[in-house]
């Protein structure tokens, strides 16, 4: 990030937060016309889908398969192999190639654009041969124009500390011919005092370090121009380094120094064009952006090497989806001498480009353990747009409650904010935004850096995994939500009425994805690549697939569930039907339903088979319908089986009260004598001129009186009266276990 007139004071608090988040390997994605499979790796958790465990939506997928791991193996190569890359300089452009040749592995069109010239750059490339230089192995310091430029082939030596290298003393007596560590002063006359010194005693080459504080390489002159040796440059953790090395042993270093003339920046721009658009003329425009240089210095670990091993990985991902929207990966030089490289890039877009850009999201120092930190959203007049919301959505959508939005410039989002493209800095930075009542649109707030900011610190050290992990998780879930073509499924019912609640999958090829249940309005949003997907919705039970859409661009579904339920016709049983003992009879029924057709109907027997006649009583029928939709439906009767009842008695009869009646009858056989149904037989006293009941019925059935036997083809009940009965009507009440009831009354003297 671009410094700020104002240096806020640093803070020296340092912590590592978080945890690591699992990430999934995605395999080759073979190009088909009816979508692309998804293959896992040998060894990676990429399991296929089931109905009971369906893969997750699209944004799920590929935030899962973002792996910060991948994201510092770039910043390692940036900030250690190469160094630190000052603006204009070979290891400026070294980094561009390096972003450059990463992209072109995954399919981008890359391109290297110069621009500038810049200013001249004198810089001095500090290694050793014998020692693992701290941050290193490529350490960068100031070299003075008082001094020798080298090329690069620069001078090899062992070191010698001098100290101040005011007095004689301080000098070992075998300076000669030795590369001489000194303190920096930021007094001339004492500079030059300490070099002078340090040249006369035969001095191979001097380093000037700061002896204390945090403090970068000083670019500096001498009174006393020494065009012999190269005299350099460097901050206190040079000369604590250096000393630190020096109290183990002998140290040696190559120093080499050059000046670079009006320099030429370097951007790189990778694109991968949409599908349907390999020119790049017609699609949107989704870009993420990082600066690719550091300060003098810095290997810029953080600042900014973390906005692009981030912006790497998100194109690592992306790249193996295909995309109706173009998408753009920026390096930009020279961020930190102005916004130089990303003002170039933008001037570079014509007014046709410009109006594509979905938005630009800039990657600038995105993962530094400094425990105060914070992630922002940062826009240059405060104010939140469609870059920032869509990082708002993305956070809620990984559960990340931590992000917030202000006012910052000072970042390459400005560039393109000033041309009008939805632009945000995506920052981890201990900021503060104003006291209420203010706002951030009018004041924007302020901001304490990280203590390794723009030093020689900014070393692999100053990175989090688990922030990058963060920032891949929301910032780069924005990115890939805007990659993809945004789908809206609408769910109705079959009488066009909306669905909510309904639940929504799609299969593209490789197995269910679960997208999620409707809103109030029957609708549900989701994104896609360039694929062609099988939607189902689920509702109340019933589900109705749409087969066969393909995607291309932003798109909308209707999917219609059928809720109607299926009908059912019955002939047979009826219900109440009544069938004789054992009599042969088959049941008839169909189900019907016009809209999805039907997948299933069930009967208690099959349709046409024969109903159970085989035992008395009431027999339930139950017949069961399902649809392709799976709406179910189920109709029940009821039948009765009855013996094949005969009396041999009359309806109405006379006797004497305490005789024996008795009441013969046929059931078509011997059925036992268990026949009646339980508390019958039973009789009950009734008025002689209406029958009309007087009292409770009586059960008759008892070992004492009344007995049932069955002979020659016909039952005997014999009903034994009681004496007192005289002069009264009684009826007789035959209920039997199949639920038929016979009646007889008598009139007893």
């Amino acid at each position: 990030m671009r410094s700020s007139l104002r240096r806020p004071r640093r803070l020296e608090r340092l912590t590592v937060i978080g945890g690591l988040a699992t990430a999934l390997s995605l395999g080759t994605v073979p190009a088909s016309a009816g979508g692309v499979q998804l293959q896992a790796l040998p060894g990676s958790n990429l399991t296929a889908a089931t109905a009971d465990a369906p893969l997750p939506d699209y944004d799920k997928e590929i935030v899962g398969r973002f792996d910060s791991a991948n994201s510092v193996n770039h910043i390692r190569h940036l900030a250690v192999d190469i160094g630190p890359r000052l603006n204009g300089t070979p290891q400026e452009r070294e980094g561009a190639e390096y972003i450059g040749g990463i992209l072109k592995s995954y399919g981008f069109k890359v391109t290297l654009q110069q621009w500038g010239p810049v200013s001249t750059k004198r810089v001095a490339k500090v290694t050793s041969s014998d020692a693992d230089l701290p941050g290193g192995p490529n350490w960068q310091m100031a070299a003075s124009a008082s001094g020798k430029f080298t090329g690069d082939t620069g001078v090899k030596g062992q070191v010698v500390d001098a100290g101040t290298g005011q007095s004689a003393t301080e000098f070992p007596a075998d300076t000669e011919g030795k590369i001489v560590l000194m303190d920096y002063s930021t007094n001339a006359t004492v500079r030059n005092t300490a070099v002078a010194n340090a040249v006369s005693r035969g001095a191979l080459a001097v380093v000037l370090a700061y002896p204390t504080g945090n403090s970068a390489p000083p670019s500096f002159t001498l009174t006393t121009p020494q065009p012999g040796i190269p005299v350099v440059g460097g901050g206190s953790a040079h000369s604590a380094w250096l000393r630190g090395l020096l109290a183990k042993g002998p140290l040696t270093l190559t120093i080499a120094t050059n000046e670079y003339a009006n320099p030429m920046g370097t951007n790189v721009i990778g694109i991968r064009p949409a599908v349907g658009d390999p020119d790049g003329t017609t699609a949107p425009i989704v870009m993420v952006g990082a600066h690719i240089d550091s300060v003098l210095g810095a290997p810029g670990a953080h600042d900014d090497a973390s906005g692009n091993g981030v912006s790497l990985e998100v194109a690592r991902v992306l790249s193996q989806y295909p995309l109706d929207k173009e998408l753009r990966i920026g390096g930009f030089g020279g961020e930190e001498g102005g916004l130089l490289g990303a003002r170039a890039y933008v001037n570079t877009l014509t007014a046709a480009e410009k109006a594509r850009f979905v938005g630009e999201w800039q990657m600038d120092m995105v993962g530094t353990p400094y425990e105060p930190a914070r992630l922002w959203a940062l826009t240059p007049n405060g104010q939140s747009n469609y870059v920032v919301q869509e990082a708002y959505e993305s956070a809620a959508r990984v559960g990340f409650d931590g992000l917030r939005n202000c006012r910052l410039g000072q970042s390459d989002h400005q560039a393109f904010y000033d041309v009008g493209i939805p632009s945000s800095l995506f920052i981890w930075l201990d900021y503060r935004p104003p006291a209420p009542p203010a706002v951030c649109g009018p004041t924007g707030g302020t901001y304490v850096t990280e203590p390794q900011y723009h030093r020689p610190t900014d070393t692999m050290d100053n990175i989090s995994p688990e922030r990058l992990q963060t920032t891949l998780d929301v910032v780069g879930g924005a990115v890939a939500h805007n990659a993809l073509n945004a789908v809206t499924v609408s769910a109705l019912s079959d009488a066009g009425q909306p669905l909510a609640g309904a639940q929504v999958r799609a299969d593209c090829g490789d197995g269910p994805r679960a997208l999620g249940t409707t809103g109030a309005d029957g609708r549900l949003k989701a994104v896609f690549p360039h694929i062609t997907c099988d939607f189902s919705v689920t509702a109340e039970g019933a589900t109705a697939t749409e087969r066969g859409v393909a995607i291309s661009g932003d798109h909308a579904v209707k999917v219609t569930v059928d809720l109607t339920k299926p009908t059912i016709s019955l002939t047979r049983p009826a219900d109440g039907a009544v069938y004789t003992l054992g009599t042969a009879t088959t049941a008839s029924y169909r189900c019907e339903d016009n809209l999805s057709g039907i997948a299933g109907c069930t009967g208690t027997v099959p349709d046409g088979g024969p109903l159970d006649t085989s035992s008395v009583g009431f027999h339930d029928f139950t017949v069961k319908a399902v649809d392709n939709a799976g709406n179910t439906a189920s109709r029940k009767v009821t039948y009765q089986v009855v013996y094949p009842w005969q009396a041999y008695f009359p309806e109405t009869m006379s006797g004497k009260a305490g005789s024996a009646v008795p009441i013969k009858f046929s059931l078509g056989g011997d059925r036992g004598t268990d026949v009646f149904a339980p508390g019958y037989p039973a009789s009950q006293q009734v008025a002689c001129d209406t029958g009309k009941p007087i009292g409770p019925a009586e059960p008759t059935r008892n070992p004492g009186n009344s007995k049932i036997s069955y002979g020659g083809g016909q039952y005997n009940y014999v009903w034994k009266t009681d004496k007192s009965w005289s002069d009264t009507c009684r009826q007789l009440q035959l209920k039997l276990d199949d639920g038929t009831g016979h009646f007889a009354v008598i009139t007893l003297r």
